[in-house]
């Protein structure tokens, strides 16, 4: 049986386990961005910049290509019932939108010392982990939808604690 172009199959754990593993390091670089924007109006120490800007210049645009390929992998691209197509729409529009912040950060973080005013920083840094942390709860929310009757019960318990983890407060 297919479903799309892809295969039908029970999507377990090993699934999924490289995305909330992304996730997990994503969520540590909006904390730390985070903790950047509470800093401010203090400007940030050179090596953090240095850090950061190379974390949004570097995992942002691969977590990007991986996410892109798992679910490729799991949904296909083939005929989709329209709820479901509008559920990967979105979880791709979300993704693309993290990227080109994240470019927009490492261009104001551009290493030469100039860093942007401090309510400029604060709000592209804001603007970015909010979208960024949105981003991955949609997902991990959308493929609860998608996989609703493929998800072995460890993978349904991964994503679940995922969630939990993120948006639990």
């Amino acid at each position: 049986m297919t479903v799309g172009d892809a295969h039908w199959h029970m999507i377990d754990e090993i699934d999924l386990a490289g995305m909330v593993s992304d996730h997990a390091g994503l969520g540590q670089l909006c904390d730390r961005l985070e903790a950047l924007a509470d800093s401010l109006p203090e400007p940030p120490a050179e090596e953090t910049v240095d850090f950061l800007r190379s974390e949004l210049e570097n995992r942002v645009p691969i977590h990007d290509a991986r996410e892109r390929a798992m679910l490729d992998r799991l949904f296909g691209r083939g005929s989709l019932r329209a709820l479901d197509a509008a559920v990967l729409a979105q979880i791709g529009a979300r993704r693309t939108s993290c990227v080109v912040q994240a470019q927009d950060l490492v261009a104001a973080l551009r290493g030469d010392g100039a860093v942007p005013a401090p309510e400029t920083l604060g709000y592209m840094l804001r603007c970015f982990f909010q979208a960024c942390r949105q981003a991955m709860a949609f997902e991990e929310l959308g493929i609860l939808h998608l996989a609703a009757d493929r998800l072995t019960p460890a993978g349904r318990s991964l994503l679940a604690h995922s969630l939990v983890r993120r948006c639990g407060g």
